[in-house]
Protein backbone atom coordinates (compact mmCIF):
# COMPACT_ATOMS: atom_id res chain seq x y z
CA UNK A 1 0.00 0.00 0.00
CA UNK A 2 1.35 3.73 -0.71
CA UNK A 3 1.91 5.59 2.44
CA UNK A 4 1.60 8.81 1.20
CA UNK A 5 -0.51 10.77 -0.84
CA UNK A 6 2.82 12.24 -3.05
CA UNK A 7 3.08 8.32 -4.36
CA UNK A 8 -0.73 8.54 -5.34
CA UNK A 9 -0.74 11.34 -6.59
CA UNK A 10 2.63 10.11 -8.80
CA UNK A 11 0.10 7.39 -9.68
CA UNK A 12 -3.06 9.32 -10.79
CA UNK A 13 -0.64 11.77 -12.75
CA UNK A 14 1.56 8.65 -14.65
CA UNK A 15 -2.07 7.38 -15.41
CA UNK A 16 -3.16 10.94 -17.11
CA UNK A 17 0.16 11.29 -18.67
CA UNK A 18 0.24 7.91 -19.95
CA UNK A 19 -3.10 6.03 -20.58
CA UNK A 20 -4.51 8.74 -23.77
CA UNK A 21 -1.07 8.43 -25.66
CA UNK A 22 -1.15 4.67 -24.94
CA UNK A 23 -4.51 3.02 -25.61
CA UNK A 24 -5.05 3.61 -28.79
CA UNK A 25 -2.05 2.49 -30.58
CA UNK A 26 -1.93 -0.64 -28.38
CA UNK A 27 -4.11 -2.39 -31.34
CA UNK A 28 -4.19 0.38 -33.84
CA UNK A 29 -4.90 -1.76 -36.81
CA UNK A 30 -7.67 -3.79 -35.10
CA UNK A 31 -11.32 -2.64 -35.76
CA UNK A 32 -11.72 -1.50 -31.89
CA UNK A 33 -14.72 -1.48 -33.11
CA UNK A 34 -18.83 10.05 -25.02
CA UNK A 35 -19.99 14.01 -22.35
CA UNK A 36 -23.57 13.28 -23.87
CA UNK A 37 -23.98 15.39 -20.62
CA UNK A 38 -26.10 15.04 -17.71
CA UNK A 39 -29.53 16.42 -18.15
CA UNK A 40 -31.96 16.44 -14.91
CA UNK A 41 -34.53 16.82 -17.62
CA UNK A 42 -34.03 13.28 -18.52
CA UNK A 43 -34.52 12.33 -15.15
CA UNK A 44 -37.99 10.26 -14.13
CA UNK A 45 -39.47 8.67 -11.61
CA UNK A 46 -39.35 5.11 -13.75
CA UNK A 47 -35.46 5.80 -13.51
CA UNK A 48 -35.47 6.08 -9.85
CA UNK A 49 -37.46 3.15 -8.93
CA UNK A 50 -35.32 0.70 -11.48
CA UNK A 51 -32.28 1.51 -9.71
CA UNK A 52 -29.76 -0.89 -8.91
CA UNK A 53 -26.08 -1.69 -7.89
CA UNK A 54 -24.10 -3.35 -10.84
CA UNK A 55 -21.59 -5.73 -10.14
CA UNK A 56 -19.20 -7.85 -12.61
CA UNK A 57 -20.40 -10.78 -14.14
CA UNK A 58 -23.44 -11.27 -12.74
CA UNK A 59 -21.89 -11.95 -9.29
CA UNK A 60 -24.28 -11.66 -6.12
CA UNK A 61 -23.77 -9.03 -3.40
CA UNK A 62 -23.33 -12.17 -0.73
CA UNK A 63 -20.04 -13.35 -3.67
CA UNK A 64 -18.54 -9.79 -3.58
CA UNK A 65 -18.97 -9.40 0.39
CA UNK A 66 -17.00 -12.56 0.82
CA UNK A 67 -13.89 -11.89 -1.73
CA UNK A 68 -10.88 -11.60 -1.43
CA UNK A 69 -11.14 -8.63 -4.54
CA UNK A 70 -10.39 -5.15 -3.87
CA UNK A 71 -14.07 -3.88 -3.63
CA UNK A 72 -14.71 -0.75 -5.95
CA UNK A 73 -17.71 1.52 -5.90
CA UNK A 74 -17.88 3.69 -9.45
CA UNK A 75 -20.73 6.23 -9.31
CA UNK A 76 -21.74 6.84 -12.23
CA UNK A 77 -23.22 10.74 -12.00
CA UNK A 78 -25.53 10.39 -14.62
CA UNK A 79 -28.49 7.55 -15.70
CA UNK A 80 -28.36 4.57 -17.03
CA UNK A 81 -27.97 4.45 -20.68
CA UNK A 82 -26.66 8.26 -21.00
CA UNK A 83 -24.58 7.40 -24.36
CA UNK A 84 -21.40 9.51 -22.57
CA UNK A 85 -21.11 7.42 -19.57
CA UNK A 86 -21.92 4.67 -20.27
CA UNK A 87 -19.51 4.05 -22.44
CA UNK A 88 -17.07 4.97 -19.54
CA UNK A 89 -18.99 2.19 -17.28
CA UNK A 90 -18.20 -0.37 -19.78
CA UNK A 91 -14.65 0.41 -20.19
CA UNK A 92 -14.42 0.76 -16.68
CA UNK A 93 -15.79 -2.48 -16.57
CA UNK A 94 -13.42 -3.62 -18.95
CA UNK A 95 -10.40 -2.73 -16.80
CA UNK A 96 -11.64 -3.72 -13.47
CA UNK A 97 -12.45 -7.42 -15.17
CA UNK A 98 -9.21 -7.61 -16.28
CA UNK A 99 -7.49 -6.66 -12.99
CA UNK A 100 -9.60 -8.69 -11.13
CA UNK A 101 -10.73 -5.64 -8.95
CA UNK A 102 -14.67 -6.03 -7.88
CA UNK A 103 -16.28 -2.96 -9.16
CA UNK A 104 -20.10 -2.27 -8.65
CA UNK A 105 -21.89 0.60 -10.15
CA UNK A 106 -24.66 2.92 -9.01
CA UNK A 107 -25.87 6.11 -10.40
CA UNK A 108 -26.52 10.10 -9.56
CA UNK A 109 -29.53 10.48 -11.72
CA UNK A 110 -27.99 13.75 -12.89
CA UNK A 111 -28.19 15.55 -10.02
CA UNK A 112 -26.75 16.31 -6.42
CA UNK A 113 -29.51 15.24 -4.68
CA UNK A 114 -30.02 11.80 -6.26
CA UNK A 115 -26.15 11.09 -5.65
CA UNK A 116 -26.33 11.34 -2.25
CA UNK A 117 -29.19 9.43 -1.55
CA UNK A 118 -27.99 6.48 -3.78
CA UNK A 119 -24.44 6.84 -2.06
CA UNK A 120 -26.27 6.47 1.58
CA UNK A 121 -29.00 3.30 0.73
CA UNK A 122 -25.61 1.62 -0.79
CA UNK A 123 -23.69 2.30 2.51
CA UNK A 124 -26.98 1.00 4.13
CA UNK A 125 -27.61 -2.38 1.86
CA UNK A 126 -23.63 -3.02 1.68
CA UNK A 127 -20.68 -3.45 3.50
CA UNK A 128 -18.02 -0.72 2.99
CA UNK A 129 -15.93 -1.12 -0.57
CA UNK A 130 -12.63 -0.11 -0.43
CA UNK A 131 -12.31 2.23 -2.81
CA UNK A 132 -14.77 4.85 -4.65
CA UNK A 133 -14.51 6.52 -7.85
CA UNK A 134 -17.03 9.70 -8.51
CA UNK A 135 -17.71 12.66 -9.86
CA UNK A 136 -17.96 15.76 -6.82
CA UNK A 137 -21.11 17.38 -7.57
CA UNK A 138 -21.26 21.08 -6.86
CA UNK A 139 -23.22 21.85 -3.84
CA UNK A 140 -22.59 18.93 -2.24
CA UNK A 141 -19.03 18.48 -2.16
CA UNK A 142 -18.19 19.13 1.36
CA UNK A 143 -21.20 16.23 2.39
CA UNK A 144 -19.85 13.95 0.10
CA UNK A 145 -16.71 13.94 1.31
CA UNK A 146 -17.29 14.34 5.05
CA UNK A 147 -19.80 11.01 4.84
CA UNK A 148 -17.02 8.81 2.73
CA UNK A 149 -14.42 9.66 5.49
CA UNK A 150 -17.24 8.67 7.72
CA UNK A 151 -17.47 5.31 5.95
CA UNK A 152 -13.36 4.76 6.02
CA UNK A 153 -13.48 4.32 2.49
CA UNK A 154 -10.64 5.75 -0.16
CA UNK A 155 -11.94 8.73 -2.91
CA UNK A 156 -10.65 8.92 -6.12
CA UNK A 157 -12.42 11.76 -7.55
CA UNK A 158 -12.88 12.35 -11.85
CA UNK A 159 -12.91 15.74 -13.31
CA UNK A 160 -12.41 19.25 -11.82
CA UNK A 161 -16.24 19.97 -10.64
CA UNK A 162 -15.30 22.16 -7.84
CA UNK A 163 -14.58 25.90 -7.76
CA UNK A 164 -14.64 28.96 -5.57
CA UNK A 165 -15.46 29.08 -1.79
CA UNK A 166 -16.26 25.27 -1.76
CA UNK A 167 -12.95 24.18 -3.00
CA UNK A 168 -11.50 26.04 -0.20
CA UNK A 169 -13.85 24.16 1.97
CA UNK A 170 -12.85 20.83 0.81
CA UNK A 171 -9.18 21.93 -0.28
CA UNK A 172 -6.96 19.26 -2.21
CA UNK A 173 -6.80 15.54 -2.78
CA UNK A 174 -5.10 14.43 1.20
CA UNK A 175 -5.16 18.15 2.37
CA UNK A 176 -8.55 17.77 4.68
CA UNK A 177 -9.67 14.43 3.32
CA UNK A 178 -6.52 11.70 3.86
CA UNK A 179 -8.52 9.33 2.77
CA UNK A 180 -8.99 11.22 -0.75
CA UNK A 181 -6.20 9.77 -2.65
CA UNK A 182 -6.23 11.73 -5.87
CA UNK A 183 -8.42 13.41 -8.86
CA UNK A 184 -8.01 12.24 -12.86
CA UNK A 185 -8.77 15.13 -14.69
CA UNK A 186 -8.33 16.70 -18.17
CA UNK A 187 -7.22 20.04 -19.57
CA UNK A 188 -10.75 21.29 -20.13
CA UNK A 189 -9.36 24.86 -20.68
CA UNK A 190 -7.41 23.63 -23.49
CA UNK A 191 -9.58 21.48 -24.78
CA UNK A 192 -12.26 24.66 -25.27
CA UNK A 193 -9.11 26.70 -26.80
CA UNK A 194 -8.56 23.93 -28.99
CA UNK A 195 -11.99 23.65 -30.36
CA UNK A 196 -12.48 27.24 -30.32
CA UNK A 197 -8.90 27.51 -32.77
CA UNK A 198 -9.82 24.92 -35.44
CA UNK A 199 -13.19 26.24 -35.93
CA UNK A 200 -11.61 29.78 -36.10
CA UNK A 201 -9.09 29.08 -38.53
CA UNK A 202 -11.65 26.86 -40.46
CA UNK A 203 -13.67 30.13 -41.15
CA UNK A 204 -10.62 32.61 -41.72
CA UNK A 205 -9.30 29.71 -44.41
CA UNK A 206 -12.38 30.53 -46.33
CA UNK A 207 -11.46 34.56 -45.93
CA UNK A 208 -14.56 35.03 -43.67
CA UNK A 209 -14.62 37.03 -40.49
CA UNK A 210 -15.05 34.49 -37.70
CA UNK A 211 -18.45 35.83 -35.53
CA UNK A 212 -18.54 33.36 -32.97
CA UNK A 213 -21.88 32.34 -30.22
CA UNK A 214 -21.02 30.05 -27.14
CA UNK A 215 -23.23 27.03 -25.76
CA UNK A 216 -22.60 26.54 -22.06
CA UNK A 217 -23.42 23.85 -20.09
CA UNK A 218 -24.31 24.46 -16.02
CA UNK A 219 -22.70 27.49 -14.55
CA UNK A 220 -19.65 25.49 -12.47
CA UNK A 221 -16.01 25.20 -13.17
CA UNK A 222 -16.08 22.56 -15.79
CA UNK A 223 -18.44 25.16 -17.69
CA UNK A 224 -16.56 27.76 -17.14
CA UNK A 225 -13.05 26.28 -17.68
CA UNK A 226 -14.40 25.20 -21.56
CA UNK A 227 -15.53 28.70 -21.81
CA UNK A 228 -11.80 29.92 -20.18
CA UNK A 229 -10.68 28.03 -23.88
CA UNK A 230 -12.87 29.63 -25.84
CA UNK A 231 -12.51 33.27 -24.21
CA UNK A 232 -8.64 33.08 -24.95
CA UNK A 233 -9.14 31.88 -28.70
CA UNK A 234 -11.43 34.51 -29.41
CA UNK A 235 -8.95 36.96 -27.59
CA UNK A 236 -6.08 36.12 -29.94
CA UNK A 237 -7.33 35.46 -33.06
CA UNK A 238 -9.48 38.39 -33.05
CA UNK A 239 -12.60 36.94 -33.94
CA UNK A 240 -15.75 38.46 -32.75
CA UNK A 241 -17.64 37.19 -29.93
CA UNK A 242 -21.19 37.61 -29.60
CA UNK A 243 -22.91 35.59 -26.88
CA UNK A 244 -21.82 32.57 -24.04
CA UNK A 245 -25.35 31.52 -23.16
CA UNK A 246 -26.04 28.88 -20.98
CA UNK A 247 -28.14 25.64 -21.82
CA UNK A 248 -27.47 23.07 -18.91
CA UNK A 249 -26.48 20.62 -20.75
CA UNK A 250 -29.90 20.35 -22.52
CA UNK A 251 -30.30 19.34 -26.03
CA UNK A 252 -33.48 21.53 -25.98
CA UNK A 253 -32.20 23.83 -24.25
CA UNK A 254 -29.49 24.41 -26.70
CA UNK A 255 -31.69 24.30 -29.71
CA UNK A 256 -34.40 26.84 -28.13
CA UNK A 257 -31.02 28.85 -27.17
CA UNK A 258 -29.30 28.73 -30.77
CA UNK A 259 -32.91 29.83 -32.30
CA UNK A 260 -32.84 33.10 -30.00
CA UNK A 261 -28.93 33.38 -31.07
CA UNK A 262 -29.80 33.10 -34.75
CA UNK A 263 -32.46 36.13 -34.59
CA UNK A 264 -30.46 38.24 -32.77
CA UNK A 265 -27.03 37.93 -34.44
CA UNK A 266 -28.12 36.53 -37.87
CA UNK A 267 -24.28 36.52 -39.13
CA UNK A 268 -23.45 34.11 -36.50
CA UNK A 269 -21.25 31.77 -38.72
CA UNK A 270 -19.50 29.67 -35.47
CA UNK A 271 -21.21 28.19 -32.67
CA UNK A 272 -18.96 26.57 -29.93
CA UNK A 273 -20.45 23.99 -27.53
CA UNK A 274 -19.74 22.63 -24.41
CA UNK A 275 -21.06 19.19 -25.25
CA UNK A 276 -21.75 17.07 -28.67
CA UNK A 277 -25.31 16.34 -27.00
CA UNK A 278 -26.16 19.84 -27.03
CA UNK A 279 -23.68 20.46 -30.65
CA UNK A 280 -25.92 18.19 -32.18
CA UNK A 281 -29.00 20.08 -31.16
CA UNK A 282 -27.64 23.31 -32.40
CA UNK A 283 -27.20 21.66 -35.75
CA UNK A 284 -30.83 20.74 -35.72
CA UNK A 285 -31.75 24.38 -34.70
CA UNK A 286 -29.25 25.71 -38.05
CA UNK A 287 -31.01 23.73 -40.37
CA UNK A 288 -34.44 24.41 -39.10
CA UNK A 289 -33.77 27.97 -39.40
CA UNK A 290 -33.07 27.70 -43.03
CA UNK A 291 -29.44 27.21 -43.03
CA UNK A 292 -26.87 25.10 -43.66
CA UNK A 293 -24.73 23.53 -40.91
CA UNK A 294 -21.18 23.01 -41.78
CA UNK A 295 -21.64 25.61 -44.67
CA UNK A 296 -23.43 28.27 -43.81
CA UNK A 297 -22.60 27.84 -39.65
CA UNK A 298 -20.23 25.23 -38.33
CA UNK A 299 -20.62 23.42 -34.81
CA UNK A 300 -18.37 21.93 -32.81
CA UNK A 301 -18.79 20.03 -29.30
CA UNK A 302 -17.08 17.78 -26.69
CA UNK A 303 -17.62 13.93 -26.09
CA UNK A 304 -17.04 11.92 -29.27
CA UNK A 305 -20.03 10.96 -29.00
CA UNK A 306 -21.00 8.28 -31.79
CA UNK A 307 -23.91 10.24 -32.69
CA UNK A 308 -21.31 13.39 -33.57
CA UNK A 309 -18.65 11.07 -34.92
CA UNK A 310 -21.70 10.03 -37.06
CA UNK A 311 -22.65 13.82 -38.21
CA UNK A 312 -18.72 14.83 -38.74
CA UNK A 313 -18.80 12.00 -40.90
CA UNK A 314 -21.80 13.72 -42.96
CA UNK A 315 -20.16 17.05 -43.04
CA UNK A 316 -23.06 18.36 -40.28
CA UNK A 317 -21.37 18.89 -37.14
CA UNK A 318 -17.77 20.20 -37.89
CA UNK A 319 -15.54 18.76 -35.04
CA UNK A 320 -15.92 17.06 -31.28
CA UNK A 321 -13.15 16.78 -28.50
CA UNK A 322 -12.51 13.78 -26.84
CA UNK A 323 -10.83 11.15 -25.28
CA UNK A 324 -11.90 11.56 -21.80
CA UNK A 325 -14.03 8.31 -21.45
CA UNK A 326 -10.84 6.34 -19.85
CA UNK A 327 -11.32 8.25 -17.00
CA UNK A 328 -12.99 5.26 -14.79
CA UNK A 329 -10.64 3.05 -16.49
CA UNK A 330 -7.29 5.12 -15.32
CA UNK A 331 -8.59 5.05 -11.42
CA UNK A 332 -8.94 1.55 -11.94
CA UNK A 333 -5.49 1.46 -12.83
CA UNK A 334 -4.49 3.21 -10.11
CA UNK A 335 -5.91 1.14 -7.72
CA UNK A 336 -4.59 -1.92 -9.05
CA UNK A 337 -1.22 -0.29 -8.89
CA UNK A 338 -1.57 1.33 -5.66
CA UNK A 339 -2.70 -2.44 -3.86
CA UNK A 340 0.24 -4.03 -5.20
CA UNK A 341 2.45 -0.61 -4.26
CA UNK A 342 4.21 0.09 -7.17
CA UNK A 343 5.52 3.65 -7.81
CA UNK A 344 5.78 5.71 -10.46
CA UNK A 345 7.63 8.85 -9.66
CA UNK A 346 10.17 8.07 -12.91
CA UNK A 347 7.10 8.67 -14.92
CA UNK A 348 5.76 11.58 -13.43
CA UNK A 349 6.41 15.34 -14.36
CA UNK A 350 5.65 17.52 -11.42
CA UNK A 351 4.39 20.14 -13.79
CA UNK A 352 1.17 17.97 -15.41
CA UNK A 353 -1.99 17.31 -13.52
CA UNK A 354 -4.11 16.78 -16.13
CA UNK A 355 -4.40 15.23 -19.49
CA UNK A 356 -4.94 16.62 -22.85
CA UNK A 357 -7.89 15.46 -25.26
CA UNK A 358 -7.87 15.02 -28.95
CA UNK A 359 -9.53 16.98 -32.21
CA UNK A 360 -11.93 14.52 -34.12
CA UNK A 361 -12.57 17.00 -37.40
CA UNK A 362 -13.56 16.26 -41.49
CA UNK A 363 -9.96 15.67 -41.91
CA UNK A 364 -8.70 12.60 -39.56
CA UNK A 365 -12.63 11.69 -39.14
CA UNK A 366 -12.04 8.40 -42.27
CA UNK A 367 -8.79 7.41 -40.17
CA UNK A 368 -10.47 6.97 -36.91
CA UNK A 369 -14.75 6.13 -37.22
CA UNK A 370 -14.46 2.79 -36.69
CA UNK A 371 -12.57 2.91 -33.57
CA UNK A 372 -14.35 6.31 -32.44
CA UNK A 373 -17.81 4.44 -32.83
CA UNK A 374 -17.24 1.30 -30.38
CA UNK A 375 -18.39 1.73 -26.98
CA UNK A 376 -15.99 -0.81 -25.76
CA UNK A 377 -12.12 -1.10 -25.92
CA UNK A 378 -12.31 -4.87 -26.12
CA UNK A 379 -8.36 -5.48 -28.57
CA UNK A 380 -6.83 -3.28 -25.39
CA UNK A 381 -5.19 -5.49 -22.46
CA UNK A 382 -5.37 -3.49 -19.48
CA UNK A 383 -3.23 -5.89 -17.95
CA UNK A 384 -0.30 -4.43 -20.55
CA UNK A 385 -1.23 -1.21 -19.69
CA UNK A 386 -0.36 -1.61 -16.04
CA UNK A 387 2.66 -3.68 -16.38
CA UNK A 388 3.46 -0.56 -19.13
CA UNK A 389 3.19 1.91 -16.13
CA UNK A 390 5.74 -0.29 -14.06
CA UNK A 391 8.16 -0.96 -16.55
CA UNK A 392 8.74 1.45 -18.65
CA UNK A 393 11.42 4.23 -18.34
CA UNK A 394 10.55 7.14 -20.22
CA UNK A 395 7.79 9.66 -20.48
CA UNK A 396 5.49 9.79 -23.70
CA UNK A 397 3.77 13.03 -24.84
CA UNK A 398 1.44 13.61 -27.20
CA UNK A 399 -2.54 12.98 -27.10
CA UNK A 400 -4.60 9.63 -28.11
CA UNK A 401 -4.23 10.39 -32.16
CA UNK A 402 -1.20 11.27 -32.26
CA UNK A 403 -0.05 7.82 -31.16
CA UNK A 404 -2.48 6.04 -33.28
CA UNK A 405 0.88 4.51 -35.00
CA UNK A 406 2.23 2.81 -32.00
CA UNK A 407 1.94 -1.14 -32.17
CA UNK A 408 1.18 -3.49 -29.56
CA UNK A 409 4.83 -5.34 -30.16
CA UNK A 410 6.21 -1.82 -29.26
CA UNK A 411 5.34 -1.80 -25.65
CA UNK A 412 7.70 -4.32 -24.56
CA UNK A 413 10.82 -1.88 -26.15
Amino acid sequence: MFKNIKTITSIINSLQQFTLVMMVGLFCNSALASEAEISESNITENNIAESSVEGNIGESNTEKNTSNKIRVLFVNPSIENDPFWHKIELITKQAATELNIDLAIIHGYGTRFFQLEELTKYFEQNPAPDYIVLINYPGHAKLTMDFLQQQQVKVITLEQTIAKEEKTLIGTPGSKYKNWLGEIYFNNSNAGYMLAKSLINMVKSANKKPIVAGISGHFGSESNLRNSGLQKAIKESGAQLTQIVHAGWSAEDAYQKTIGLLKRYPNINIIWCASDHMALAVVDAIEDSGKLAGVDIIVGGFDWTPKAIISINNRKLTASIGGHFMMGAMAIMAISNEEQGISHNIFVDERYNSFELALISKKNISKYIHLLQSETLTQVSFKELVQLYSTRAGKSSGNLLEKSSLKKSNINH
